[in-house]
C-alpha cells in the first residue's frame, strides 16, 4: 500500500507526516482492497486543511476538514474517512454462504437404559445478517 503525503503552502514536518500516517494506517491496514492513500496538508492564512483521498479496487473516497490546528484537522478528516469506509464495508455482502440450515445431533447418555440409544436431529435456522 502506498501512502503519499504532500503539503500546499506549508512545509510538512516529519512529526506531521508520522502523525497523519499513523492515524490513517490504523484504519486501512486490514482493508485489503485499498491500494493508494493520498494525504494533502494545506495552510491558507489561519486555516489548516487536511484532505485524505483513498483509492482502491472500485473504491474512491475523499474526506477533508479545516480548522485552526493541523492536528485537529487530521483527526477529524481521519474520523470522516473511517466512517465512509465502515459504511462501505458493512454494506458488502458475503455471497459465499455455507447454507441456511445447520444440523445439530443430540445424543442422550442416559444411564438408566443402556440398551436404548436415542439420536435426535434438530434443524436450526440461522439468521443471516
Amino acid at each position: 500500500m502506498v501512502i503519499s503525503i504532500s503539503g500546499k503552502h506549508v512545509s510538512v514536518t516529519d512529526e506531521m507526516k508520522q502523525y497523519a500516517e499513523k492515524k490513517i494506517r490504523s484504519i486501512i491496514e486490514e482493508k485489503h482492497k485499498i491500494n493508494k492513500t493520498i494525504i494533502v496538508l494545506e495552510v491558507e492564512k489561519n486555516r489548516h486543511i487536511a484532505e485524505f483521498i483513498i483509492h482502491g479496487k472500485n473504491i474512491n473516497f475523499e474526506a477533508d476538514y479545516e480548522s485552526f490546528d493541523m492536528y485537529e484537522s487530521i483527526d477529524v478528516a481521519v474520523t470522516k474517512i473511517e466512517r465512509q469506509l465502515e459504511k462501505y464495508f458493512d454494506k458488502k455482502q458475503n455471497h459465499h454462504k455455507t447454507g441456511k440450515h445447520n444440523k445439530l445431533k443430540i445424543v442422550s447418555d442416559e444411564t438408566e437404559n443402556d440398551d436404548l440409544d436415542v439420536e435426535v436431529e434438530i434443524e436450526l435456522e440461522l439468521e443471516e445478517s
